[in-house]
């Protein structure tokens, strides 16, 4: 015990402490910002591995729609294509008028809405009904007819198109 009380008292126990601490503490900092900066690493990692699919995907997306050429040059052409298609019961070249995105999930419609009844009363409205269209194209380059059957009901069917900027076609996006 004589020993340890003495050595409190000698400078260079002190001068040791006084080093040690801020050393102590210098690799204490280190080692908890590598720690941190391997977990945002990996954070990063991951959500650069999900951009390079995201790009991938992007790719190939474009590639279908530098590749799609069904449509017309204005959404009135298109809209009459699509009708003429639906009335030759022709689903698979309907859904070719929507844009890549949506082709598959359409073609399961058309034959839902043919067996209800509904794709009769959508031809029947652009036929014999009364078809409004829009002042221009929106702001966010879309444009929306609106179909009144010939009883002029209060909801009118509606049909949404863009134009593909690679082949200047116009393209349904929705019903």
């Amino acid at each position: 015990m004589k020993g340890i009380k003495k050595m409190y008292r000698t400078w260079w126990f002190w001068l040791a402490v006084i080093i040690a601490l801020p050393m102590i503490w210098y690799v204490w900092g280190y080692v908890t910002w590598q720690l941190d900066r391997q977990d945002m690493l990996g954070e990063n990692r991951a959500a650069y591995l999900g951009w390079i699919k995201m790009e991938a995907g992007q790719k190939v997306l474009e590639a279908q729609y530098r590749a799609d050429t069904y449509g017309g040059s204005t959404p009135e052409e298109t809209l009459g294509l699509f009708i003429k298609a639906l009335e030759a019961k022709d689903y698979e070249l309907a859904a070719k008028y929507f844009v890549v995105e949506n082709q598959n999930e359409s073609k399961e419609i058309f034959s839902q809405a043919d067996a209800s009844g509904g794709m009769a009363g959508f031809i029947g409205a652009y036929r014999n009904g009364r078809v409004v269209l829009p002042g221009g194209v929106g702001s966010s380059g879309i444009f929306e007819f609106e179909l009144y059957g010939p009883d002029e009901v209060e909801y009118p069917f509606r049909v949404r198109l863009i134009l593909n900027e690679f082949t200047s076609k116009w393209k349904i996006i929705e019903l």
